[in-house]
């Protein structure tokens, strides 16, 4: 295996290989800080900062979903009546699968500048500023007439979102562990996979008000943007930015408390004392297999789920188990096993130290190809059902482990703030090219769709392989620690630094 040196990864003291040194008098601060509070106040801090911040992420996530579902769902409500959204648009159905193209393009290009200015501008401000852009691109999406214009507000709205998703992750890596990271990560994305349940019910309730002022598609639109201007007053006023940040900005914690959660966190996370930018950072990830590796992660991982995503609703409603507007409400089994299945991994995650995560992450991708053989062949319609309700469960699988790896080779604001957001950029090129692989010419076997996308799955475990080559001893050495860490603040009460990560 390689060394931490070949990764540009300081060695830190025993148990703590990849982080960098603190100084002596930091490290005595730090000590006494760690001193004041018992494991069990950690714990108890750690849950008052999961209310204040987790709700609030989560709706975040929950509206961002809602729209990027959105997209899929509209296109079968009313399906062959004069209100449904491609005759509105006066659009084929492949026409409409360059939306999420279009989406993709402005997203790529500018998730790597939006999430670097989070540290400068504040993660408050920099999530109002997305929140409302968004809200707004979402609401004016309603007065779309046709095909140029529907795909110039998908573009706008990429460029509003570009920056959420990786502002997320960093924002996380702020406050809790990498070992602790897992739950609270799968808390967020699968309560967003609520966004699926609630464009079922959506626009299984819009399609019976369709015409009424309105088409249905443009209520859709209509209320969903509304929905996110709302939450953005909550946003501005309730989120906090750091633990240690002043008083009007961490309002739940006190001075001490928001102490004690930064000096309980690796050396190398991010702090409100980081500086706002540094090329420096940047450089040197550029040279770190690790950006690469990941990033080819995310290429091929959405290369291979994106595509049955956003046509997920047109592939079950073709399965003809029912009709009308009711094909929509089988759409919300497949959340449902998302949210199930992600919720118990991650628990799983974050209390085991034994298996490494990379095996989780093979595990999934085998599965998923299992699953995907099995549509290829499978000519009952309840069978092809039943395993698209697999397929979510072995891609949570694979999914879950992704930020509690990547997050324990961190290093700073900048550096972590570009991380996220470069190997998001990554994982949303797929959104170029994957809604083609679904064309109307490959239905309804899809045999074509799937076996590109088992092609994908291969090329994400060799990835994962490459990964774990160059992070085989920072990952066995985290599981170490989070064990060890356990252990001895259960026993001593006091949380201990020669434990900690």
């Amino acid at each position: 295996m390689s060394t931490l040196t070949e990764l540009d990864i300081t060695p830190a003291p025993p148990l703590a290989v990849g982080y960098e040194e603190e100084d002596d008098i930091a490290k005595t601060e730090v000590a006494n800080i760690r001193s004041e509070f018992t494991y069990d106040d950690s714990k108890r801090l750690l849950r008052k900062a999961d209310w204040r911040l987790l709700p609030l992420l989560i709706a975040m996530y929950l509206c961002k979903n809602m729209d990027g579902n959105l997209v899929s769902y509209v296109k079968t409500m009313n399906t062959g009546e004069s209100g449904n959204i491609l005759k509105s648009l006066n659009i084929t159905a492949n026409q409409f699968a360059f939306a999420q193209t279009c989406f993709s393009v402005t997203y790529i290009v500018f998730e790597v500048p939006s999430n670097l200015i989070i540290k400068w501008a504040s993660p408050r401000l920099h999530f109002f500023r997305i929140l409302v852009l968004w809200s707004v691109v979402c609401a004016c999406t309603a007065a779309c007439t046709n095909l140029a214009g529907f795909l110039t507000a998908r573009a706008f709205l990429g460029l509003a979102e570009a920056g959420l998703l990786p502002g997320i992750y960093w924002q996380l890596t702020c406050w809790y562990r990498p070992d602790e990271i897992a739950l609270r990560m799968a808390s967020l994305s699968v309560l967003g996979q609520f966004s699926g349940i609630i464009d079922s019910l959506f626009t299984y309730g819009l399609s019976y008000i369709d015409g009424r002022g309105l088409e249905g598609w443009r209520w859709a639109y209509l209320i969903c943007g509304l929905i996110g201007l709302l939450l953005s007053v909550w946003l501005f006023f309730f989120f906090p930015d750091f633990p240690d940040s002043p008083s009007s900005r961490r309002q739940f914690l006190t001075q001490e408390e928001g102490k004690f959660l930064v000096a309980r966190l690796p050396p190398n996370a991010a702090r409100s004392t980081d500086a706002n930018f540094d090329w420096q950072a940047i450089k040197r990830e550029l040279k770190s297999p690790l950006l690469w590796g990941f990033s080819f992660f995310a290429l091929c991982m959405n290369s291979s789920l994106y595509g049955l995503a956003f046509w997920l609703p047109t592939i079950i409603n073709s399965f003809g188990l029912t009709k009308g507007p009711k094909s929509q409400l089988l759409n919300i089994p497949s959340a449902v096993i998302s949210i199930i299945s992600s919720l118990s991994l991650s628990w799983i995650l974050d209390n085991d130290t034994k298996i490494p995560r990379p095996i989780f992450m093979l595990s999934g991708a085998t599965g998923l190809i299992g699953v995907f053989l099995g549509m290829i062949f499978c000519k009952s319609s309840g069978g092809l059902y039943a395993l698209i309700l697999l397929a979510q469960l072995f891609a949570s699988l694979m999914t879950c482990a992704l930020l509690p790896l990547r997050s324990q080779s961190l290093r700073g604001a900048t550096s972590a703030a570009f991380i996220m957001a470069f190997q998001n950029a990554w994982g949303q090129i797929p959104g170029l090219y994957t809604a083609q692989f679904f064309q109307t010419k490959y239905a309804p076997r899809y045999a074509v769709s799937y076996s590109i996308s088992i092609v994908f799955v291969i090329a994400l475990m060799i990835s994962v392989l490459f990964i774990w080559y160059f992070q085989f001893n920072l990952e066995k050495q985290t599981r170490e620690i989070a064990r060890l860490r356990r252990k001895e603040g259960k026993k001593n009460i006091v949380v201990e630094e020669d434990v900690s990560l």
